[in-house]
């Protein structure tokens, strides 16, 4: 019998996970299961293509990534939300988010899916595409405050976590030193 793969909602970028419940069953995957090379390099490249010094890997920005990716997967039923936002911000870190779903096979099955640091950072990076440097702003109801913090002239320093959340969706993310997309400040 052959499994058909149903994708529920894809890798999405800034949506809430839904359906989630509060948990503390999470898995929580530790920094070492993602490519930091990897990470640092789809960074470089963004960041050269405007002129700007490449990132160098934070221990410290990466162990407030990881707590912060393990409360939103089990604290938060997989819900994303900006530390900031949360009131819960004491390092003043930049910080990008990236959200994807769980595999879903016709037989019931449920896996993590298999998302690459390049393919996290790719996805910040492409929303170039929605940002007009002349104006400084993002082309209406699109987002592209991941790519300005990725190139924030800035930032020096870059540490990035994930989590596997209770229903195999995962939460990734990047905090950044001294954080970026402040009001009225170009990037570059």
């Amino acid at each position: 019998m052959r499994n058909t793969l149903v994708m529920l909602l894809g890798a999405v970028l800034l949506t809430a996970c839904g359906g989630g419940s509060d948990s503390s069953s999470a898995t929580l995957t530790t920094t070492t299961s993602l490519n930091v090379t990897e990470m640092l390099d789809s960074h470089a490249q963004a960041r050269a293509a405007v002129a700007v010094m490449p990132l160098i890997w934070s221990s410290q920005m990466t162990d407030y990534a990881q707590q912060w990716a393990n409360h939103l997967a089990t604290n938060n039923g997989c819900q994303m939300q900006h530390r900031s936002v949360a009131g819960m911000n004491p390092l003043n870190a930049g910080e990008n988010l990236y959200w994807a779903s769980a595999v879903q096979w016709t037989d019931g099955r449920t896996e993590v899916q298999n998302i690459t640091s390049a393919h996290v950072a790719s996805a910040w990076a492409s929303e170039i595409a929605d940002y007009d440097y002349a104006s400084n702003t993002c082309v209406p109801g699109k987002m592209c405050g991941h790519y300005t913090q990725m190139v924030w002239r800035n930032s020096t320093e870059v540490g990035c976590a994930m989590a596997i959340c209770p229903d195999k969706g995962q939460i990734w993310v990047c905090n950044y030193n001294p954080p970026g997309n402040v009001l009225g400040e170009k990037p570059y």
